[in-house]
């Protein structure tokens, strides 16, 4: 369902963007968590594993999604440092400096973002972003890529963790119109991490939390969705149907 008066609240969004920068993304934080919550709720509420699993993968999208726009501003298909790895199941993935930097290690960087709210929520543990990498890159082709790494009592639900390409080109439009720039995007994925955590926090171990949503955001950010390479259509030629 499309919020009423978007066209009001990108004119406000631009109005304060001067005194905050950030004011697209934390908009639009709220706005994609809350289609998120009305979405997947049940008769038992949301499921929080599922969500935070939801919230990681769509955050490590972004990510790639982000590399992907820059580097096409530029002329480039792909962004300069990332490799393109096929593996023997038919999957594509990229690797790279660029995604390292981009989950871990820029400002406002995903990992920067989850492990703050972990933090705030009681997590005394994190995990090594290191071995979070490894583990993606170690897992790239089999059966548990994207499987977080935590009890079986705490994984999220299988539908969840493959609704990503039907998820992802229904609110990158809302993230484009709140946040032009794509640097933003995985700004405002990375706030919408940090609410699913916050919101959690009673009902799931921060630490594991964290967990879910890394494993699933390093996950998505390497994986290659169908199409997504494929440079832009020519203006007036014929376009696939991504709107």
């Amino acid at each position: 369902m499309t919020a009423p008066s978007r066209d009001s609240l990108v004119e406000a969004i631009a109005a304060r963007r001067a005194q905050d920068p950030l004011v697209g993304a934390k908009i639009g934080a709220g706005e994609i968590l809350r289609r998120l919550l009305e979405a997947m709720a049940t008769s038992r509420g949301v499921h929080v594993e599922s969500l935070l699993a939801v919230c990681g993968a769509l955050a490590g999208q972004a990510c790639q999604a982000s590399l992907l726009a820059r580097a096409r501003a530029t002329g480039h298909t792909e962004p300069p440092g990332l490799h393109r790895v096929d593996t023997r199941d038919g999957s594509s993935f990229l690797v790279g400096d660029p995604l390292l930097q981009g989950l871990f290690n820029d400002s406002h960087a995903l990992w920067s973002l989850a492990a703050a709210a972990a933090q705030q929520a009681g997590c005394t543990d994190l995990p090594d972003p290191a071995a979070l990498w490894r583990q993606g890159m170690d897992s790239m082709g089999r059966e548990d890529f994207g499987v977080p790494q935590v009890p079986a009592a705490h994984q999220p639900s299988p539908d969840s963790l493959q609704s990503l390409p039907s998820l992802w080109p229904a609110l990158l439009p809302l993230a484009q119109r709140l946040c032009p720039d794509p640097v933003e995007w995985p700004v405002l994925f990375g706030l919408l991490v940090q609410k699913a955590i916050t919101m959690g926090r009673e009902v799931i171990d921060p630490c594991l939390a964290l967990r879910i949503v890394m494993d699933t955001a390093v996950a998505s950010a390497m994986k290659v969705v169908p199409g997504t390479l494929e440079p832009p259509s020519p203006a007036g030629g014929a376009t696939s149907g991504q709107g």
